[in-house]
């Protein structure tokens, strides 16, 4: 670990606190490609491959594959900065590896990889996308970079923040345009307040696949306290905007991110998934309803969303918010939009 990294802007899982609520899978035989999670050693916050199968095994759902996204882990710091993101592809590679390798479970970890290349380079991207393709054992299905931005210091997201306007500078959509050749996704974390620029990004980048991460991040955190149905306003009308082009998809989660306000953290106990369930409707229905459910994908956002409710919990909330689904309509939201989107063979 470098002792100077900033420390981690997430709420920290309690265990003991989590114990108190535990629920039995529904639907226990659903097949379910988590869509986002994170590993990672942090001071106080470790969760790597071991922490996150025991969530999976004691939750029982039917876990079959996960898409690592890029969170800043072990970077090799040996290297140019532009190569150094390398290293967590090497890392999440590794433990792909090692999950394929199991004589027991049925899960495979990180069968697709988001990276963190740095877009901003422009063309000079090229050859550390090409590194990152050779080392990650053919699982390469994407990137992302840090772009969620607020002016107000409570809104953070990473122990990196990044500067405003990012995803339409010349140079982000310069190297942005090169993941094309590759077949790469373009994954994008951006808050309500950032729609604007994530609706522009698409329609300057048509033909690249765009995945908008955690709902489009509706805040209700800091300045928007408070103020709920009017930033519910606001991202309806985004997202509805947003829906019209056909490049983006959005993954449903990330709702337990200290920034949305919910607080779920402060409860004397955790929410059961027929109150997440329930707090969670509005957003992930709307989202539905417009980009469909061969757009829409589930995400644990694991460890990130884990200082707020159990991974069983979640996706039984998740479950039950789609029970008058059809199978098929299921079948997309739980496995088969991630599983085309990111390139996942079936087990």
């Amino acid at each position: 670990m470098n002792a100077t990294r900033p420390a981690s802007p997430h709420i920290a899982p309690r265990p003991d606190w989590l114990a108190q609520v535990s629920e039995p899978a529904l639907d226990p035989t659903l097949a379910i490609i988590d869509a986002h999670h994170h590993l990672w050693d942090r001071s106080g916050q470790r969760y790597l491959s071991d922490e996150y199968q025991a969530d999976i095994d004691q939750a029982g759902h039917k876990v079959v594959a996960t898409v690592y996204v890029q969170c800043r882990s072990m970077f090799d710091r040996a290297r140019p900065a532009a190569f150094q993101s390398v290293g967590e592809v090497q890392f999440a590679t590794a433990v792909a590896e090692r999950s394929a390798s199991r004589p027991y479970g049925a899960t495979r970890l990180n069968a697709a990889i988001v990276a963190g290349a740095d877009l901003c380079l422009g063309d000079a991207v090229l050859p550390v996308l090409e590194d990152m393709r050779e080392r990650s054992g053919d699982r390469l299905r994407g990137i992302r970079n840090t772009t969620a931005w607020h002016p107000d210091p409570r809104l953070v997201t990473n122990p990196v923040p990044p500067p405003a306007g990012v995803l339409l500078e010349p140079t982000f959509l310069r190297g942005a345009s090169c993941l094309e050749r590759y077949g790469l996704v373009l994954d994008v974390w951006a808050y309500h307040t950032q729609l604007d620029e994530v609706i522009a990004l698409a329609e300057r980048l048509p033909n690249q696949g765009i995945v908008l991460d955690h709902v489009g991040g509706p805040l209700g955190a800091g300045p928007y306290r408070g103020r709920r149905d009017e930033v519910y306003a606001h991202w309806t009308a985004a997202m509805i905007r947003l829906a019209r082009c056909p490049n983006v998809s959005v993954k449903l989660g990330g709702l337990g991110m200290g920034v949305s306000g919910f607080d779920l953290h402060r409860r004397p106990l955790p929410p059961t998934s027929l109150q997440l369930a329930e707090l969670w409707r509005p957003y992930i229905l709307h989202c539905i309803e417009h980009f469909g459910v061969q757009r829409c994908l589930f995400e644990s956002n694991f460890p990130v969303d884990k200082g707020m409710y159990g991974y069983g919990v979640l996706w039984n909330a998740f479950k039950r918010l789609t029970e008058d689904f059809s199978a098929a309509e299921r079948a997309s939201l739980f496995r088969q939009t991630a599983a085309t989107l990111y390139r996942i063979a079936p087990h």
